[in-house]
């Protein structure tokens, strides 16, 4: 491995020579910088900047520092022998300071990775991942790196931390005092919203020295540290989130984890410290002096021997500790990265979710303090529950006017509001016959790419109204159509495509449009009664299924519906394009049609009236959906919970990304008829499918969007009896008497679902606990022990990778480091 350092800007024998070129090239040019400046005579060395006046090191920088650099020249400059500056923006809002390069710290420097005895989140990026974030930002041997964000600063030391645990030297990484909103301050003017894209680079991690595994505790280490306390000597352990009344320091709040819910174990080590990370900032999150910081962690108990540990729940709020110690008071700290939402997964307490071997030296338990100790599998996940909104009115009405089992004609007109409402809309006098189609004739409503283009090389596509023609419509947001979709296609906002209504005793979201909604999409659509409709979409594939189901709703046949296989995912790329067609307008109108189908949708008091009768299946294509906390809100406090989860009386649940071949790789083309009806049948799904409904399938899932796609499978490929309900369990689920439960429902109410006479499974929101997150323990790696050598795969893997670039050449620059001379330039 090569030991060349940070590229010498002046070498012995060169140094006459280029200060002679130096010279010459001022004195015949001038020297211009990035904003009219020019004429500079001192050199300039981006890493002998001085110190702040409160800080022992020059890593933390001022505004005007910044400021000084920018008007040399150095910041997005080209150069490959004089100084350069990179400003990194992490986590930037819409405002940027010029110059200053975009970084998601979650995307670029984060990653799950395996450590200790399982993976954990929020790790040190690997070194593949560094490269990548260092070639696209520019960075190569002669970079000095500003880190800045805008507000809080831990997205801006969390990156610095891991510069620094790569090896990159102190004082080629700075972080900007106050961050976006202290240089704004100074130099407004010097602000932009457009990020600066740099030429990338090929430099690497691996010209460097090597990886700081000083600065990093791994779970191992940390584990070690815990056991020594309170006695050792050597090290202090420093929680960032600091001890107040709700922290899990105090065993008073839970930590989230990386994957799931909760960790197992709250609390603090017996001997650690808690210090919050705000502590050691200024109210405009600008840094306190050395000597403020000092004080602070002197009173925690830290001397000048000990090493810090510092941790949060994920590694951020602790960086910013990290900077404070490493960079401002220059003592000994090191950062434990993947933080409490791995260390609290070390459990033996298998009765609380704790995955670890009892009495294992990897668990935590008998390190913690007894008076902190929160197992989390006890604490009630307090979820909100939602208004119901109840109609007055309505919810004197009752769903039934008698009990017919063998059908649902005895569900009360009255009680049944968007179906009775849209039947008097639509009329039952047709005036217009949608025709049968003759070239857009296919066997089945799904279609392949081909036979779109097929259509569209015919002409059929937005051809002239009154004759056998195509539209696509392209159901997504205004912003993704302006992406880019299929020539010819139009935009069918999803915006417009659902509507709240009132069904039953309250208001609901997502549900069928009225009959004027409809003739306004039909009209401007460009729709007739000889028109062939293709569904696609470029967002979710959910959105073509919706529009689908409206149609039928509304008396379209199958043979004029056509849905894209794949939707835009299969249309070649280089095909797209940006172009609106232009069509005119219509004067079809669902009254024209007069043909509702209102079998096609289940409403509210149809379901609870199939539910009593056992009559057909209703489907959760959500998946099993019955746990508490699965049926989020839907009003603008969106993140409450409907009042009871559970399953209803012969009902079952089926993963609607298993209608596709492969969803989670971006393959949206369905399985064949064959295995979509063998996986359906395997889970007690075997519905009429004569016309008949005496024996239906119920879609349904949240919010009746998901359930589209379970409706158009059931309906369009299968051709079973299907109905989708679109009020979905945002809506059943809120049908609750029970007060003690959040239920807004007169006891004894015709419309309370909660009970034995609809559900077979129940589980109320409010007496939810919070769901904790899997260990899933290699056994391999249990056989170590943490307190003799644990595995560090994060740091082998890591210097592995620095080895296997030895042989790298230094023709494209050495490792970055200290330059011993000033440099000269602009």
């Amino acid at each position: 491995m090569s030991n060349k350092k940070f590229l010498q800007k002046k070498k012995p024998n060169l140094f006459g020579l280029l200060a002679l070129l130096v010279f010459l090239a001022f004195f015949l040019h001038g020297c211009n910088s990035s904003d009219g400046s020019d004429d500079y005579d001192e050199p300039v060395d981006t890493t002998s900047n001085p110190a702040t006046e409160t800080a022992n090191t020059n890593a933390l920088i001022e505004p005007s520092t910044l400021k000084s650099w920018m008007n040399e020249g150095l910041v997005g400059s080209k150069s490959t022998f004089n100084d350069k500056v990179v400003i990194i923006d992490v986590n930037a809002g819409d405002e940027l300071i010029q110059g200053a390069s975009k970084v998601s710290l979650n995307d670029e420097l984060i990653e799950n990775r395996i450590e200790g005895v399982a993976k954990a989140g929020w790790l040190v990026a690997s070194g593949k991942q560094m490269d990548a974030c260092i070639q696209s930002l520019g960075i190569d041997e002669n970079t000095t790196i500003v880190f800045t964000t805008p507000g809080n600063p831990y997205a801006a030391t969390r990156a610095y931390w891991s510069f620094r645990y790569w090896g990159f030297p102190k004082d080629r990484l700075k972080v900007l005092n106050g961050g976006n909103e202290a240089f704004k301050k100074e130099y407004p003017s010097s602000m932009t919203d457009t990020a600066f894209v740099a030429e990338k680079s090929d430099y690497s991690v691996q010209k460097l020295d090597g990886i700081k595994g000083d600065l990093r505790a791994s779970i191992g280490e940390v584990i070690q540290v815990f056991d020594g306390l309170p006695e050792d000597e050597n090290n202090i352990v420093f929680d960032a989130l600091g001890d107040g009344a709700e922290s899990r320091y105090q065993g008073t709040k839970t930590t989230s984890g990386k994957f799931g819910y909760v960790v197992v174990v709250d609390g603090h080590p017996e001997g650690g410290q808690a210090l919050s990370y705000k502590e050691v900032l200024n109210d405009d999150n600008s840094f306190k002096s050395a000597a403020e910081i000092k004080d602070l962690i002197t009173a925690k108990g830290w001397d000048s021997e000990k090493k810090a540990t510092v941790y949060c729940t994920s590694g951020y709020a602790a960086s910013v500790l990290f900077f404070a110690l490493d960079a401002i008071v220059d003592t000994d700290v090191q950062l434990h990265d993947a933080s409490w939402s791995q260390t609290g997964k070390y459990s033996d307490y298998h009765s609380a979710g704790g995955e670890i071997p009892a009495g294992s030296n990897w668990a935590i338990d008998d390190l913690l303090d007894p008076a902190t100790i929160l197992y989390n599998n006890t604490v009630l996940a307090d979820l909100t529950i939602e208004t119901l909104g109840l109609d007055e009115l309505e919810v004197l009405d009752d769903p039934f006017t008698g009990n017919d089992p063998s059908s649902d004609s005895d569900v009360n007109p009255a009680a049944n509001d968007i179906e009775e409402e849209d039947q008097a809309a639509v009329g039952s006098s047709p005036t217009v016959t949608i025709t049968e189609p003759d070239a857009t004739d296919t066997l089945n409503v799904l279609i392949e790419p081909a036979t779109l283009q097929d259509w569209t090389n015919a002409g059929l596509v937005n051809a002239d109204l009154g004759q056998e023609r195509v539209v696509i419509l392209d159901a997504t947001s205004d912003s993704g159509y302006s992406s880019g979709h299929i020539p010819g296609a139009q935009f069918w906002d999803i915006s417009q495509h659902v509507q709240e209504r009132l069904e039953g005793p309250a208001p609901a979201v997502n549900m069928a449009v009225n009959a004027t909604r409809m003739n306004q999409l039909i009209q401007e659509h460009s729709i007739d009664e000889h028109t062939t409709i293709v569904f696609t979409t470029g967002a979710h594939p959910i959105f073509a299924h919706r529009a689908y189901f409206l149609f039928r709703y509304y008396g379209w046949s199958k043979n004029r519906l056509k849905v894209l296989n794949g939707h835009n995912g299969a249309w070649p790329d280089h095909e797209v394009t940006t172009e609106v067609p232009t069509v005119p307008d219509s004067s079809l109108t669902v009254q024209d049609v007069a043909n509702l189908q209102p079998d096609f949708r289940l409403a509210l008091p149809e379901f609870m009236d199939a539910l009593r009768d056992n009559r057909g299946r209703a489907v959760d294509v959500r998946g099993d959906s019955s746990e508490a906390g699965s049926t989020s809100g839907v009003w603008d406090n969106s993140g409450d919970y409907v009042v009871f989860e559970g399953r209803p009386k012969n009902g079952t649940f089926f993963d609607w990304t298993d209608f596709m071949i492969d969803y989670a790789a971006g393959d949206e083309r369905f399985k064949s008829a064959d295995a979509l009806r063998s996986a359906l049948n395997a889970k007690g799904v075997e519905p009429s499918s004569d016309g008949s409904y005496d024996n239906p399938v119920y879609s349904y899932c949240r919010t009746g969007y998901l359930g589209s796609t379970g409706f158009f499978v059931f309906d369009a490929i299968l051709g079973w009896d299907a109905m989708l309900y679109d009020g979905s369990w945002s809506q059943f689920g809120k049908m609750s008497d029970n007060p003690d439960q959040g239920g807004q429902l007169s006891p004894g109410s015709p419309w309370a679902l909660d009970n034995s006479t609809y559900m077979e499974e129940i589980n109320y929101n409010v007496d939810a606990t919070l769901e904790i997150e899997p260990l899933n323990p290699d056994e391999d790696a249990l056989e170590y022990d943490p307190l003799e050598s644990p595995p560090n795969q994060v740091e082998k893997e890591d210097a592995d990778y620095i080895e296997q670039g030895s042989d790298v050449s230094d023709d494209g620059g050495g490792a970055p480091q200290s330059v011993d001379e000033p440099v000269v330039g602009c």
